[in-house]
């Protein structure tokens, strides 16, 4: 075999390989290695992305290795930049991308199979740490839920409701991603808390570093030790002026209120109120606050005097409202 055409079938088994990995997948390093070491190997994997732009399906390509010139796809697709060139080369190539596409396939079923699938939930006032099989510490908040799902590749978890602390043990080969409705977070290893709340969803890092997708506009951040990120109706962004640690203190029985809104104060309480508490939404005030636990009624009590805020009670929960501001 001509050590060309060693480069071009070796780039379409990477091709292959690359449409399915993670965006941090250890062979990744690998692939861009090989892509660095020779401006023939940028050109080869170029020119197969460049043909597998008219591909659809196995059926395409099992139509192309049985055609007797290759050319003749070439000269119907779109891109017209070296077709001369990949024509001698991809009737070698199409073979291999046939038993490759069939063996990814196959590949895919077993790596998409969970290993593990766990759900855990959490009622008003409860708080429970459970220890997964890799070692991960996860601490869920009162009033909240999270489905698990380990995979050969990766560990994942989905908080659908309330707060959750991360204590992970590294695994290069399987990274560990929390996903919200708004939020992707991944990370190898750390101790890491997110809060999914109505009107905002936060990450906050003890130690360690994590990648934060806004899964909407996908936009990120990196947050490492003591960092803090908020996701609201403005989008992702850093708070520098919070810290993480802050976060975490709910283990130990203590709110903070960092510059929080009316709504945020009242869902976090309702986390530890038999009744529900809730807020008209109506108030741009901000609120800072420590808060034990076990003295949220008082705090609740107290509203009124540091906001611009009455209670109201009844049968039905807890209301907040906001007084009218006198013109």
């Amino acid at each position: 075999m001509s050590a060309h055409k060693k480069i071009s079938e070796t780039a379409a088994r990477w091709f292959i390989r690359m449409q399915e990995a993670a965006p941090d997948a250890p062979e990744r390093s690998q692939f861009e290695a090989w892509l660095m070491q020779h401006p023939l190997h940028q050109q080869e994997y170029a020119s197969i992305s460049d043909a597998w732009q008219g591909i659809d399906s196995i059926g395409d390509l099992q139509t192309m290795a049985q055609a007797k010139q290759a050319d003749v796809f070439f000269k119907q697709s779109e891109r017209r930049k070296s077709r001369q060139k990949l024509a001698g080369t991809v009737a070698g190539v199409v073979a291999a991308l046939c038993i490759g596409w069939a063996g990814l396939h196959q590949y895919q079923v077993w790596q998409s199979t969970p290993t593990l699938q766990l759900a855990a939930q959490t009622t008003t006032a409860q708080l429970t740490t459970q220890t997964l099989d890799d070692g991960s510490l996860v601490t869920l908040n009162a009033n909240s839920r999270i489905e698990i799902k380990y995979y050969r590749n990766q560990r994942h978890i989905d908080l659908l409701q309330g707060e959750a602390v991360f204590e992970v043990q590294p695994d290069r080969d399987r990274p560990f991603v929390v996903e919200t409705q708004r939020l992707k977070v991944t990370v190898l290893g750390t101790r890491f808390a997110v809060n999914k709340l109505k009107q905002l969803e936060r990450v906050s890092v003890d130690h360690g570093k994590v990648q934060v997708l806004d899964k909407q506009d996908q936009q990120g951040l990196i947050l490492q030790n003591n960092q803090v990120a908020e996701i609201n109706q403005h989008g992702l962004q850093a708070r520098p002026q919070v810290s993480a640690q802050d976060y975490f203190r709910f283990i130990s029985g203590t709110l903070v209120f960092n510059q929080a809104s009316l709504s945020e104060i009242a869902e976090t309480l309702s986390r530890y109120q038999q009744q529900p508490v809730t807020s008209d939404d109506r108030s741009s005030e901000k609120i800072s606050a420590v808060v034990a636990i076990k003295d949220s009624n008082s705090f609740i009590a107290t509203l009124p005097r540091i906001a611009n805020v009455r209670v109201h009670r009844s049968p039905e929960g807890i209301q907040l409202e906001t007084y009218p501001v006198a013109k």
